[in-house]
């Protein structure tokens, strides 16, 4: 039922009246009157739009929205802290090298100073300025990575935010999140898509079949029999 069958003409003429007539009483009773049924109307809306809902959900038959709610999303979500981490330590890295060599640069300054003579010394001492400039530029150059962790811990919080209203939808439907079968790709899906640009697999499932060190590879082979 619309708004417009529900309130009559009958019901806003009485309520003019009622209010020209200063009976408050009436007024008061006329508007809640009115109140109800508009809320009356928006939960039977509400309760129509939930209902539809799940009924989409439950008649679901192409498990790609499943597939992707368990899989890729949290797949992108390793994959952007995997970016993190990685240019976390590069920039790390790169600042203790250039630190360490700003300090060899002063040893040489001093070396310089006492064992070269006056005019080489003139013409050294400028490349080496120039030398110390460029690697304080690049120590300097290194504050993007704050500011980019930042915006993909952002992008982290937005995704798994939808993962989580995505997981509650499926339990709320005839679907078992837990139920969804893992996902299985070629060897060669898989050479195909690094290929396009997806890049390694960097999950952690993954990283369970990788041995990292000599010690790693001695076990394996020790396990084998060899």
């Amino acid at each position: 039922m619309t708004f417009s069958t529900q309130i009559t003409l009958d019901m806003a003429q009485d309520l003019v009246l009622a209010l020209q007539t200063e009976d408050f009483s009436k007024v008061e009773s006329i508007i809640d009157t009115m109140t109800n049924i508009r809320e009356s109307e928006l939960y039977q809306q509400v309760s129509e739009l939930t209902t539809n809902l799940h009924q989409t959900l439950d008649e679901l038959n192409d498990t790609s929205l499943l597939m992707q709610t368990k899989h890729d999303i949290p797949d992108a979500t390793e994959r952007l802290q995997y970016v993190i981490q990685t240019t976390e330590e590069a920039s790390n890295k790169t600042l203790d090298e250039a630190e360490q060599a700003l300090q060899c640069l002063d040893g040489v300054n001093v070396l310089l100073e006492n064992e070269i003579p006056e005019k080489f010394l003139e013409t050294l001492k400028p490349e080496l300025n120039l030398v110390a400039s460029k690697l304080t530029n690049i120590m300097l150059a290194q504050s993007f990575q704050d500011l980019t962790g930042q915006v993909l811990n952002r992008v982290i919080l937005i995704i798994s935010s939808l993962e989580q209203s995505l997981i509650e939808l499926i339990d709320q439907s005839s679907h078992d999140y837990h139920s969804i079968p893992d996902k299985e790709e070629s060897s060669e899906n898989k050479h195909q898509a690094e290929m396009k640009g997806v890049g390694p697999n960097v999950s952690q499932q993954a990283k369970k079949d990788i041995v990292e060190s000599q010690d790693d590879i001695d076990d394996l082979l020790s396990d084998l029999g060899i």
